[in-house]
């Protein structure tokens, strides 16, 4: 591998995509033109940088950020730009990055179908943003967000006010095959029948309240050392009782440290644990929005426009794929450099197993360890690449970053 800065290594996928939009501006000869407000906004975010002010502070003062081609713009500049730029510029580049890059796949978790997560979060806006309305006395805008669990990437969001409705969104981007794996907010018998009706699957969980007639129940066999997490398990096929249609589904109930779950389901060809399994892998869209949050600060909006904000959340989807892809990357670097010196390759706890279908471990460690070296963007290991941003990449720092 060239001995190219760390910084230039993530964003490389996104150059030639972003050139190519440039190609199709009319006219863009300004200061901060479409390239430097990309980069500009790009290291921002990977350098956890949460305003606008910030940045330009960054830019005049910082001699990593003259290195890395980081330019001087005023806060005007970065207005005029959020309001000339057309979001679905970045949308195109986002969804061509998702087309063409390759993320590595949780094995048993592919082999079980195509699973998407849904939710949406909540970020708080100024008084005189009136587009965003939430409360009587606040504003707040709310990303909707599908969050693909197969390769632990974001692949589409909608950004509404904090009042538009949860299932409202989902009905609207439904898709033929696919399992949606949601919270309670998304109960809605109408919503269930509208996923069936698309050859579309859900898992949901459902509010402990809701009444039903079961039919038969199933029978279900746990891994031996799932024992310790989970009570009282039961599999059912029921009808709710409040369901206009009574269609059939399936209920799944257990206990974990005394909170009881009920999970509905349309996916019948599914084993008990899976169901479970899947249901807990949910967790992963609330690490996602965390990371947006906490780690690229994205609680301060950079702009007050709408169009602007979509920008923003955007740009949050693209570099956070653009770190997913350069962590793996260097995963698979190191692991070669190793194979090439005639040294055993890393286990990586059987993530390459093809063959595997649901590991026979705890849910702990099934959600935790095996997760964090390949797909997660965590404070600590962001805070490292931050630190090295302007440095080569070469084995030395590939190692340090992979031991984060």
């Amino acid at each position: 591998m060239p001995e190219t800065s760390i910084y230039k290594n993530i964003i490389a996928p996104l150059i030639p995509l972003l050139k190519k939009e440039i190609g199709h501006l009319p006219k863009d000869d300004y200061t901060l033109s479409l390239y430097f407000f990309t980069m500009n906004l790009c290291y921002a975010i990977i350098s956890g940088i949460s305003s606008i002010r910030l940045l330009i502070t960054e830019s005049k003062t910082s001699n990593e950020a003259k290195k890395l081609g980081i330019i001087i713009a005023s806060s005007s500049m970065y207005s005029e730009a959020f309001s000339r730029y057309d979001p679905n510029i970045f949308k195109r580049i986002f969804l061509r990055l998702i087309g063409q890059l390759e993320f590595k796949e949780i094995p048993e978790i592919c082999s079980l179908g195509r699973f998407i997560l849904m939710d949406g979060s909540i970020f708080p806006a100024i008084k005189t943003m009136d587009w965003a309305s939430y409360k009587k006395k606040s504003n707040a805008i709310k990303m909707h967000l599908s969050f693909e669990l197969n390769r632990m990437i974001p692949v589409q969001f909608v950004s509404t006010d904090a009042k538009t409705s949860e299932r409202k969104v989902l009905k609207s981007i439904l898709e033929k095959g696919v399992t949606y794996i949601a919270d309670r907010g998304y109960v809605s018998f109408n919503l269930f029948s509208q996923i069936a009706n698309q050859s579309a699957f859900f898992i949901i969980r459902v509010k402990s309240n809701m009444g039903y007639n079961s039919s038969n129940s199933l029978a279900f066999d746990l891994p031996e050392d799932w024992s310790e997490y989970f009570d009282n398990v039961t599999d059912k096929i029921v009808i709710f009782t409040g369901d206009e249609q009574q269609n059939t589904y399936r209920l799944i109930m257990f206990s974990v440290h005394g909170e009881t779950y009920q999970i509905a389901t349309n996916r019948f060809d599914l084993k008990t644990y899976e169901i479970i399994m899947l249901y807990a892998y949910r967790w992963q869209i609330e690490l996602f929005f965390r990371c947006i949050k906490r780690c690229f600060n994205g609680l301060h909006l950079w702009t007050h426009d709408s169009k602007g904000i979509e920008i923003q959340f955007y740009l949050y989807m693209i570099v956070y794929i653009l770190l997913l892809h350069f962590k793996q990357e260097i995963q698979t670097d190191e692991n070669n450099f190793e194979t090439n010196q005639l040294t055993p390759k890393k286990d990586n706890n059987h993530l390459n197993d093809s063959s595997l279908r649901t590991p026979n471990c705890g849910i702990v460690t099934l959600l935790g360890e095996r997760l964090k070296s390949l797909w997660k963007i965590g404070i600590h290991w962001l805070k490292a690449v931050k630190n090295m941003l302007s440095l080569p990449l070469n084995l030395e720092r590939i190692k340090i970053l992979n031991s984060v």
